[in-house]
């Protein structure tokens, strides 16, 4: 299962466009990284909340179906905490709080290369009948 996620994220044209990279994949966990570039800034010339809501949503949607049950999002909250620039390396890390056959519930936190926190965000999946892939 590994990797069929690995191998469809990697050709996912959006994550593909943000320059999104997976370090980690296991049952109920995902980290991803990504490098803060200059079309990714808002007109404060701090990253787009957006993009790191990206980031931290293909976390969240590879820790959800590492198990190979597709999965899809129905709810996130996101906070932010510190501001991220340019060149700053972000992390996602998905972690599993909750699953049932139906509902899945996923703690998602970034941080950027100093190990501060600059997000962190909470996302509900619906559990499909079909298997992912």
């Amino acid at each position: 299962m590994r990797d069929a996620i690995i191998e469809r994220v990697t050709a996912d044209p959006y994550a593909k466009s943000l320059g999104i990279e997976i370090v980690k994949v296991e049952e109920g966990l995902a980290k991803v990284t990504m490098t803060i570039q200059e079309h990714m800034l808002n007109f404060h010339g701090a990253a787009n909340g957006g993009v790191i809501f990206s980031l931290a949503d293909v976390a969240f949607a590879i820790a959800s179906n590492s198990y190979g049950q597709t999965a899809v999002g129905i709810n996130v909250n996101i906070n932010y905490m510190k501001a991220g620039m340019v060149g700053d390396i972000l992390t996602a890390t998905a972690t599993e709080v909750s699953k049932n056959p139906k509902l899945g519930l996923y703690r998602m936190v970034v941080t950027n290369q100093h190990g501060e926190f600059i997000a962190s965000a909470d996302g509900m999946v619906y559990r499909k009948k079909e298997l992912f892939g």
